[in-house]
């Protein structure tokens, strides 16, 4: 898969009032890649039908909104597929107080959503992750040129605010991609919530965008393979997380200040156990600048009680643009009820890359879990040399970058 460094730009017209900038914030996407009517780049038939002409125009309310997407995919469905075009402006879906889909896409294939210049927004109000959209079964499925804002959105709060989009099988289900897409003050862009069982369900899933102000930038938990996400990020608290990743490429672009709450890894690969699913063929890239508000930018995390479980065939690359205490580039360890100081659980075949522009404090690798089992990490030996006072575990190897 090529790496590709969006350029993404602006945000939708019904947006822009809402969301002022701050000092402390980067410049604001200046282009975005398409304009009102664009597609990006999916391959569906050539019908097109408008949200609006099945009532769904900005100012409409939820439930003429609803039953809207309901009519328009219906009639996407019947002839096949297609393009929904969304005309631009503010789509309010007003207070949600229950984890609900709010519009629900059962069985959608061959559609892509054509969105630029329109926001979807609505305002959470309790402790609850309702969806935007959800996406349960389907095949070559594009929204292109989305913004979404969640006005109850609380970053301090766990679990308070929309996903964006959410996607589930129970069948074989390819092809979801997300271009263009923009998110501000939401839990997360994107998630699948397909568990260990229905991991072979999902594949081929890629992600474009900029999310800002939100607790999850993707979330793309077992999904068998071909993943690939291509993040710009301010203020995220952890911008990927996936159990039992495969074949996957991961670009990250993060910029923090220190009033947002961190995490314990702002890229998080994760394995359950060999039964839930290994971790494979990997390659992350993370450009990282701002405060160090995060435990790691990449952790390399197994969870749980079984014994087996691996992660293997992983490039990993951190470059740190001057950032303010940053605490570590890498974390490799196991937690079951806390973190183990040794694990039978494998690291093998990891490639740890970077630089670093700036003052560096932290420590380059930690591995609070020393493994037992055989396997190599191999870091670069620029790398070494920055770490404070870095030892190397057992099993880690230096190498020439």
């Amino acid at each position: 898969m090529n790496r590709r460094i969006v350029l993404i730009g602006g945000i939708g017209a019904g947006l822009a009032g809402l969301l002022p900038m701050r000092r402390d914030d980067p410049p604001f996407r200046t282009a975005l890649r398409g304009k009102v009517g664009d597609i990006g780049g999916a391959a569906v038939p050539a019908t097109v039908v408008s949200l609006a002409d099945f009532g769904g125009m900005p100012g409409a309310g939820r439930p003429v909104l609803v039953d809207a997407f309901a009519q328009a995919f219906a009639a996407l469905s019947e002839a096949g597929g297609g393009t929904l075009f969304v005309p631009a402006g503010l789509y309010d879906f007003g207070d949600v107080d229950e984890a609900s889909d709010i519009i629900l896409c059962r069985n959608v294939r061959n559609i892509a959503i054509s969105a630029y210049g329109a926001t979807f927004t609505a305002a959470t109000r309790a402790n609850i992750v309702p969806n935007m959209f959800y996406f349960f079964n389907f095949n070559n499925i594009t929204i292109a040129g989305a913004s979404f804002i969640d006005a109850g959105f609380d970053p301090w709060v766990n679990w308070k605010g929309m996903y964006c989009v959410g996607i589930q099988a129970d069948q074989m289900s390819s092809g979801f991609r997300m271009v263009d897409c923009y998110a501000e003050r939401v839990v997360g862009l994107l998630a699948s919530n397909n568990n260990a069982a229905g991991r072979m369900h999902l594949s081929n899933l890629r992600v474009e965008g900029e999310v800002r102000n939100t607790y999850y930038g993707v979330g793309a938990n077992f999904v068998r393979d071909q993943v690939e996400v291509d993040l710009v990020c301010h203020n995220v608290r952890r911008a990927f997380i996936a159990y039992a990743l495969k074949d996957a490429e991961i670009l990250v672009k993060a910029h923090s200040t220190s009033n947002w709450p961190g995490s314990n890894g702002l890229i998080a690969l994760v394995s359950g156990g060999a039964s839930m699913g290994n971790v494979e063929r990997v390659r992350v890239q993370v450009d990282a600048s701002g405060a160090g508000i995060h435990g790691s930018y990449v952790h390399f995390y197994h969870q749980g009680t079984e014994a087996a479980g691996s992660m293997r065939d992983i490039d990993a690359t951190v470059n740190l643009i001057n950032v303010n205490a940053a605490q570590n580039m890498f974390v490799f360890d196991h937690e079951t009820e806390g973190v183990q100081a040794k694990t039978s659980r494998v690291w093998e075949r990891i490639s740890l890359h970077g630089t670093v522009t700036g003052k560096f404090e932290g420590r380059v690798v930690s591995n609070t879990s020393v493994t037992t089992s055989p396997g190599a990490v191999y870091l670069d030996a620029n790398l070494a040399r920055l770490g404070k006072r870095e030892v190397l575990p057992p099993l880690f190897r230096l190498r020439a970058p």
